[in-house]
Parts: C-alpha cells; sequence; structure tokens
C-alpha cells in the first residue's frame, strides 16, 4: 500500500519519509507540477527542546557550505514549534546501500567513492568546519552516483579568523571515531581523516575493523600494536598492499603523525588509475601483492604515543559554536527562503517553500515523482497476496527474535541488535503491485552494513515466496507505489 501523498504548501506534496533521526524525520517532498524534489527535514522544538540550539547551530553551519560533494542547503523556515530545513534530495540513496556486508565492493568503486569524501572534507576543513560523524550512514549519492556528505548535526567551528581551537565534545559513532575524541581535548582535522580510513575499510572489505577504538578492544588494540597477527584475518585479508599502506598512514594512533588531506590525496593508492574490470579486494591489485609478513612488518614504526589516560570530565566543552541570534539564523545569503511564520494553510509563494530557479538548476525537472524516489537493493518481489504477506514476515520476525510492531498501515517497524549489541531499527514497507507484492526495506536507526546483513537474512528466512532476480527499477516505477 502506498504511504500517503499530503500537500505541505500549495505545489508540494509529502510522498515519502526518507529516514528519522533522534529529534525529527525527513520527508521527500515533490513538486506535482514540475517534479522537482526536495529533501525536508523536520524537527518538533516543543517535543524536543534541548534540540533547539543544536538545530540552529547545524542551519548556521550548513547553509554556509557550497561543494559538489556536500548535500545543499536551500533555506529553513519556523512554523510554530516546527523547524524545517530544506535539503537537496539525494535520488542514489544512502552508501551503506552499495556495500556488500563482509565482502566490500571493486576497488575502482571504493577508490571513486573515497576520492569524494576526501574532496568534501578538504572543503569543510578549508572553511574550518569538522563534521564529527563521518560514517556511510551520513554519506548520500544522488543521481549521478556523486558521493554527498549530509548531517551536520554534530559539526562544529574549529578554525575562525585563522585562529584555530582544540574540540572537547565526544561525539560521533564509536567504531568510526579517533582514539583521541573519546580522551579528548583533540584536533578536529586529523579525527575527521580518521573516520575516512574506517569508511574505507568499510568500502573494501564490508566489515569494520573495531567495535571502539579504545585498550578494551582486542582488534583495536591488535593494530595500535602493530601486531602482525593481526593481518592474517579480516577485514585486513581483504585489503591489498597499496590500499594497507594507505590505510596505515591515516590511521595512524598517534594524531600528529596521522596523514593529512594533502597527503592522503599524493597517496599511490589515491592515485592510481583502477579499471572497473578489477575484482574485489586484493586479487584487485595483484602487482603489489607479498607475502603477509613483509606487507606488514615492513612499515613497521613503532608509535611513542603521547595520550594521558587521567580522567579530562572535569574540563569545560567548548566544542560548540555560540548559538546564533535570530537575526543570524533568519539570514540567508541571496535571494532566499521566507523565514518568518508564514501559516500552511495559506497559499505560499514558491520562495517561501525554497527558490524554485535554485532547484531547477540543480534537479531534474523533466523527470517524473517516481523517477526521483531512493534507488535501494533492499526491496523483495514476493508471490504471496499482502495479507498472506504480512503473516510470513511476522512469522519470521518471530522466529528472527525481532520485536516489531504495524507503524503505519502495512508498515511493520522492526528492532533487534547490531553485532555491537546497539539497536538495529528497520521498516519494512508491504506495497501491493496488482500482480505482486513488493516489500521495501530501509534503516531507520543504527549501522547500515548490519542493516544489511539482516536485510539478507530476512531475503533468505522469506526464499520461499521471494520470485527470483532482482526488483528492477522499472518494475517500482511500474507501481505508482510510494514506499512510507
Amino acid at each position: 500500500m502506498a504511504g500517503p501523498v499530503t500537500e505541505f504548501v500549495v505545489g508540494w506534496n509529502v510522498v515519502q519519509t526518507l529516514g528519522e533521526g533522534a529529534f525529527g524525520e525527513v520527508k521527500l517532498l515533490i513538486n506535482k507540477d514540475t517534479g522537482e524534489a526536495v529533501a525536508m527535514k523536520m524537527v518538533d522544538l516543543v517535543k524536543h527542546p534541548d534540540a533547539a540550539d543544536a538545530v540552529r547551530k547545524e542551519i548556521c553551519l550548513h547553509r554556509m557550505l557550497k561543494h559538489a560533494n556536500i548535500i545543499k542547503f536551500y533555506g529553513s523556515r519556523r512554523e510554530n514549534s516546527m523547524q524545517y530545513m530544506f535539503l537537496e534530495y539525494a535520488a542514489g540513496g544512502e552508501l551503506f546501500d552499495r556495500i556488500e556486508p563482509d565482502t566490500g565492493m571493486p576497488p575502482h568503486q571504493a577508490q571513486k567513492y573515497f576520492r569524494e569524501l576526501i574532496s568534501g572534507v578538504e572543503y569543510l576543513h578549508g572553511r574550518g568546519v569538522t563534521h564529527r560523524d563521518l560514517k556511510p550512514e551520513n554519506l548520500l549519492l544522488d543521481e549521478n552516483d556523486h558521493l554527498k556528505i549530509t548531517d551536520f548535526g554534530m559539526a562544529t567551528l574549529f578554525r575562525h579568523n585563522g585562529k584555530e581551537r582544540e574540540l572537547d565534545r565526544r561525539c560521533g559513532t564509536k567504531p568510526y571515531m579517533a582514539p583521541e575524541v573519546l580522551l579528548r581535548p583533540y584536533n578536529a582535522e586529523p579525527a575527521d581523516i580518521w573516520s575516512c580510513g574506517v569508511i574505507l575499510v568499510a568500502l573494501l572489505a564490508g566489515e569494520l575493523p573495531w567495535d571502539e577504538p579504545t585498550f578494551s578492544c582486542p582488534e583495536y588494540t591488535a593494530w595500535k600494536d602493530r601486531d602482525c597477527r593481526l593481518f592474517t584475518t579480516t577485514p585486513w585479508t581483504k585489503v591489498d598492499n597499496l590500499a594497507l599502506s594507505l590505510l596505515r598512514k591515516v590511521l595512524n594512533t598517534v594524531p600528529r603523525h596521522r596523514a593529512t588531506v594533502p597527503q592522503v590525496k599524493a597517496h599511490q593508492w589515491f592515485t592510481k588509475n583502477y579499471h572497473k574490470s578489477s575484482g574485489f579486494g586484493r586479487s584487485a591489485s595483484n602487482d603489489s601483492m607479498t607475502p603477509t609478513t613483509k606487507r606488514v612488518c615492513s612499515e613497521l614504526e613503532r608509535e611513542n604515543s603521547s595520550f594521558c589516560l587521567e580522567d579530562m570530565s572535569a574540563r569545560l566543552a567548548c566544542s560548540q559554536p555560540e548559538a546564533p541570534t535570530s537575526a543570524s539564523i533568519n539570514t540567508v545569503n541571496g535571494p532566499n527562503v521566507d523565514m518568518g511564520v508564514v501559516s500552511f494553510s495559506q497559499p505560499a509563494q514558491p520562495d517561501q517553500l525554497l527558490l524554485s530557479s535554485q532547484l531547477t538548476q540543480s534537479t531534474q525537472a523533466s523527470q517524473t515523482p517516481l523517477q526521483r524516489l531512493v534507488k535501494r537493493m533492499t526491496r523483495l518481489l514476493v508471490r504471496t497476496n499482502l495479507e498472506d504477506t504480512l503473516t510470513h514476515l511476522e512469522a519470521l520476525f518471530n522466529k528472527m527474535n525481532y520485536t516489531y510492531r504495524m507503524h503505519n498501515v502495512n508498515v511493520l517497524t522492526v528492532t533487534t541488535l547490531d553485532r555491537r549489541g546497539a539497536q538495529l531499527v528497520l521498516k519494512a514497507s508491504i506495497l501491493d503491485m496488482g500482480q505482486h507484492i513488493l516489500v521495501d526495506f530501509r534503516l531507520s536507526k543504527g549501522c547500515g552494513l548490519d542493516f544489511k546483513r539482516h536485510f539478507l537474512r530476512i531475503k533468505e528466512g522469506l526464499s520461499h515466496i521471494v520470485i527470483k532476480g532482482p526488483v528492477t527499477w522499472n518494475m517500482a516505477l511500474a507501481t505508482n507505489m510510494l514506499p512510507a
């Protein structure tokens, strides 16, 4: 069943939920006349009063960013308790959807995305901004398969008027966090670079190297101590010599010795021309292969860690910029969105939502609304009817010890735990295509790689009713159905 299509303002329909966060949701808006699409992030500031300052800071930072590898910020508005942000819609979906769990992706593809990630991070650092939560779940793809950094809720200024400051706030996602972020204080640029390195491991190997960068984690400790035995295990057995050489520099546990953006861009793995015919993992770079002990131990140069493990919790947090004034929030460069309080029940001028001229330049208005829906690989076509499909799903979820509930009509919210014991939430939408039923799965909260692993388990559990073969995009278009 399709999700309800509702009108946001005159001419703009809310047609799909793209995702949820700690404080709100992201919806897809489509102009019913032109087909232009916009992502709308919405936060209820009465329901989440603690989010008010963070949202204002996010708006102030994101609106100043303009780069090919960063999601465009079109504008924002406040309506009663609701704060809205209008962002570029990334029709290509999430980066983690392109990563095969426990396998990764071909080197040429990983290199392309990593180059674009580094380009975006270089721009951010050049503007004095650090993201502080880089991970595949915060990296989107546009309709041309270009990577876009999104979600600046934890971002902050670390350099202003040429003066750089240390940061003190612990934030991010533990598997991707640099070790010094947990120890504090820390410098912004090396911490983001570390996160990029962990992302590269995920791209190449389809798994993460450790749960967290602490001494209690044996995989991280082995990496820090440069234990040669570590490299007889995954994910390192899936990474060729050249990539491992880069990772040794990017994931250096001493921040001052960690590779900088220019050093990353100059590395041979970054500059090498990988061919699309290259396979996965080590076999793709046979020219750089050597025995494991040689490839690992030849680079061993023991680190002299300068970390102090004393408790630094008494330090004053200074990792966020000062809350902007209402005047600064209501000012957006150039012709902009009307930031005043306007009733959505009244006819709205185009610039009261966002600039049509801006959107026309950055989207393909000739496309139909359905063609602008997120392309996902986590969809199944089944031969059962709608009622039986729900029955099969519920039986399987019970067997797998999932907790689930009916979120909306024919939308199941499923909760379980990932490999680290953290909460994993996914949505399963059951869509009636007429001849068949389409089951659309998307990540709501948690690790994208573990979401893909659970999807594959669900697919296997439903194999007796799944129609073999991929769900093509043309099939999805033919349904005229919109996943909730």
